[in-house]
C-alpha cells in the first residue's frame, strides 16, 4: 500500500537482512551421514485454491490425473517444492535457483542469484548453502548437487464432487517493475501476498483483461509425503519450520503500517497461526492453505539400524508430533529480527486482521503513477 492511499496493495515486502549463510560441505545421497525419513502431510484449503494444469488453451482448468485431464484433481510435487524452497531461501539466508545472468537486476538482487550459493567447485572443497545442499544446486556452469528432499503430489482426500467446483472471472496482470516504483521499491525483498481470512470466493473481475479459473473450494483437502535423506540438523530444522510454520504468534502492526496518522498507541495487536499461500489468483485472495505434518517417520542415525538393528522412530499421535516439530523449530521460532517480524506480519491468519480492502488501483491510478517523476513517487509503507 503506497503512502496516502487506503487500500491495500495484495502484496507486501519482506526484507531479508543480508548475513553469511552456514556454508557446508553436502551430504551425498549415496551416505551415511544426517537424517532421513519420511514426513506424511495434509493439506487443507482455507481460500479458494487455484492450481492450473499449465496446458495451452486450458490455462483455466484445475489440474488433473489422466490423459485429457479427467481424473481426479490433484496439487502437482513441484508447486508445492517450489513454495516451500522459496520460503525456505528466505528464512535460511541462501540464494535463489536463479543466475544473475538471466534475470533483469530489478527483480533479483545479485548477492542472492545462485551463483552465491555455493563457494569452490564440486569436490572436496565444495561448500553449500542451507538450502542448496538440501533442496538441490545448479548454476550456470552446470555445477549441479542433486539435492535431498523430494515431495510427492498432493492427492486430493476423498471423493467430492469436482464438477461443482466454482468457477470465477478473476482479474489479470500485476503492476510492472520498471514502471510502478511503489510496488517495486527495489531487490532486497521478498513478495508475499496477504491473506483475506474467511474468503469463500476469489475477488470479482472489475476490468476487461479477465480469466475464469476453477477453484479447489475451502474445505477440500490433500495429501502428500516429503521424503528426505542426509540431512544436516540446520537443514531439516528448516525444512520442518517451513512445512508447519507457527500456530500462536503475535504480530503488532504499527500505525505507519497501517496507515494511520498519529503515534505509536494506534498500533493493532493481532494473534494468530502462520498459514501458507500457493498457486495461482493469490492477488484476488485465493491460495491460503493450512499445512500439517501428520505423521513422521525418521532414522536421526541411519547406520544405527545396522549396528543394533534400532527401528525408526515413527510418531503418529498429534501431540507428540506437535513437541517433535517445537524442537525441531525452536531456534528459528526464537528469532525477531527484521525478516521474520516481517515474514511473520505477512503469514498470519487472524480473523480480526484489519487488512481486508484487498485490491490493485484501478488504471487510471497507475497511469497518474507513471507520469510522476522519481522524486516524487509515493513510497511504500512499512510491512509492521
Amino acid at each position: 500500500m503506497p503512502e496516502q492511499e487506503s487500500f491495500w496493495n495484495p502484496y507486501r515486502w519482506v526484507t531479508y537482512e543480508k548475513s553469511r549463510p552456514s556454508y557446508r560441505s553436502p551430504n551425498y545421497q549415496h551416505a551415511f551421514a544426517g537424517a532421513r525419513g519420511l514426513l506424511d502431510c495434509e493439506l487443507e484449503v482455507l481460500t479458494p485454491l487455484v492450481i492450473g494444469n499449465g496446458k495451452q488453451g486450458a490455462l483455466e482448468n484445475f489440474t488433473r490425473h489422466g490423459v485429457g485431464g479427467v481424473g481426479k484433481p490433484f496439487i502437482p510435487a513441484t508447486s508445492l517444492k517450489g513454495a516451500i524452497r522459496s520460503l525456505a531461501e528466505l528464512i535460511g539466508d541462501s540464494a535463489v535457483p536463479f543466475s544473475r545472468k538471466r534475470n533483469a537486476p530489478m527483480r533479483l538482487d545479485p548477492g542472492r542469484s545462485v551463483e552465491s550459493g555455493a563457494r569452490g567447485r564440486p569436490g572436496t572443497n565444495w561448500e553449500l548453502d542451507p538450502v542448496a545442499r538440501s533442496f538441490g544446486y545448479l548454476d550456470h556452469d552446470g555445477n549441479v548437487f542433486a539435492g535431498l528432499i523430494q515431495f510427492s503430489d498432493a492427492e486430493l482426500v476423498g471423493e467430492p464432487n469436482t464438477q461443482k467446483w466454482p468457477r470465477f472471472e478473476v482479474d489479470v496482470g500485476t503492476p510492472r517493475p520498471e514502471r510502478h516504483a511503489p510496488f517495486y521499491p527495489d531487490n532486497k525483498r521478498w513478495k508475499f501476498y496477504h491473506h483475506l481470512p474467511g474468503a469463500t470466493t476469489l475477488r470479482p473481475a472489475i476490468t476487461g483483461q479477465t480469466r475464469r479459473p476453477v477453484a479447489a473450494p475451502p474445505g477440500t483437502r490433500f495429501r502428500f509425503t516429503v521424503s528426505f535423506w542426509n540431512l544436516d540438523e540446520e537443514a531439516l530444522n528448516l525444512l520442518v519450520y517451513c512445512l508447519a510454520l507457527e500456530e500462536d504468534v503475535t504480530v503488532t502492526l504499527s500505525a505507519a503500517a497501517l496507515g494511520r496518522p498519529g503515534n505509536s498507541n494506534e498500533s493493532v495487536p493481532l494473534t494468530g497461526p502462520l498459514r501458507h499461500k500457493i498457486g495461482g489468483c493469490k492477488p484476488a485472495w485465493g491460495g491460503s492453505v493450512h499445512i500439517r505434518i501428520v505423521r513422521v517417520r525418521i532414522e536421526e542415525d541411519p547406520l544405527s539400524r545396522y549396528r543394533s538393528g534400532q527401528p525408526p522412530t515413527v510418531l503418529e499421535d498429534e501431540a507428540e508430533i506437535r513437541a517433535w516439530i517445537e524442537k525441531r523449530t525452536a531456534s528459528i521460532r526464537r528469532r525477531n529480527d527484521r525478516t521474520m517480524r516481517e515474514l511473520r506480519a505477512m503469514l498470519i491468519y487472524s480473523p480480526n486482521d484489519p487488512r481486508r480492502d484487498i485490491r490493485y488501483p484501478d488504471k487510471s491510478w497507475f497511469d497518474r503513477d507513471k507520469q510522476l517523476p522519481p522524486d516524487q513517487k509515493r513510497k511504500l509503507k512499512p510491512t509492521v
